[in-house]
């Protein structure tokens, strides 16, 4: 039999092995988002892993217009117009303490998918072969992107609707209908219909910048689709748990907003 060093000496080497084949597992094997499978052939697709902050944000999706310095002038239907003239948001030209009715400033509402990429938090993107979930940093919502299947024929209206994605070439295209009309498109308080389409193209201009354009087709609240662009930076720093409480929001509203739109007493 061996010995106690002998022995010693043999579980040392197998927690070598054990170690050395688990590092080189890690080395070696591609990425979920480096392959997928198409026609019995494996091919690459754009990788957008990691993490994503805005750079010099606008608040509208307006091409002609992204400061919001004229939101009024984005061809809105009239059941849009009526909508959009009764937001009160605290951005943009219009923007206002005074009663605001943001529904995110209000209720902790969802922000939307659009107006998610609108503030200066990161969204994450994590790709696997038949889904690519993207994690949003504030208000800790998140969204799945289906690669193997179409939409359903009636889908639901849910916040953050029903997405569908495919890559084309070094783009990554995300389909979205089902939405609900309870979200601003923006900060400034463009508003929209549960009919709103969205086409979102996602492209790695470089190694650290990402291009994301979206097509808002929404024929109920606009005359004609627009598309709109933003560019963000990769990010080293970790995803941190931001979540909208209620309970901050009518604080915040107490101390600082209502002090700022109300005249002191005498």
């Amino acid at each position: 039999m061996p010995n106690c060093k002998t022995r010693a000496n043999i579980i040392i080497l197998l927690g070598i092995s054990v170690f050395s084949s688990v590092l080189h597992a890690q080395t070696v094997a591609p990425t979920p988002s480096a392959m997928k499978q198409e026609s019995g052939k494996v091919s690459r697709v754009p990788d957008f892993s990691g993490s994503w902050s805005v750079v010099g944000g606008t608040p509208s999706w307006d091409p002609s217009d992204p400061r919001g310095t004229k939101p009024d002038q984005l061809a809105m239907t009239p059941w849009a117009m009526e909508r959009f003239k009764a937001a009160r948001p605290p951005f943009g030209a219009n923007a206002t303490f005074d009663a605001v009715n943001d529904p995110v400033q209000k209720y902790c509402d969802p922000p939307g998918i659009t107006r998610l990429y609108e503030y200066p938090w990161q969204f994450s993107l994590i790709q696997n072969a038949g889904v690519v979930y993207i994690l949003y940093e504030f208000t800790g919502l998140w969204r799945p992107i289906w690669l193997d299947r179409e939409h359903p024929k009636n889908p639901d209206s849910t916040w953050m609707g029903d997405s569908i994605g495919r890559y084309e070439g070094d783009t990554f295209v995300v389909d979205t209908v089902g939405l609900n009309d309870k979200t601003w498109i923006d900060q400034v308080g463009h508003p929209h219909s549960d009919a709103l389409h969205l086409i979102e193209r996602l492209r790695r201009v470089d190694q650290d910048s990402l291009e994301v354009t979206v097509t808002f087709d929404d024929p109920k609240a606009y005359t004609k689709p627009f598309t709109g662009q933003r560019i963000f930076k990769h990010s080293s720093s970790p995803m941190e748990v931001t979540l909208c409480s209620l309970t901050e929001m009518q604080s915040f509203d107490d101390e600082v907003m209502k002090t700022t739109t109300v005249t002191p007493k005498k």
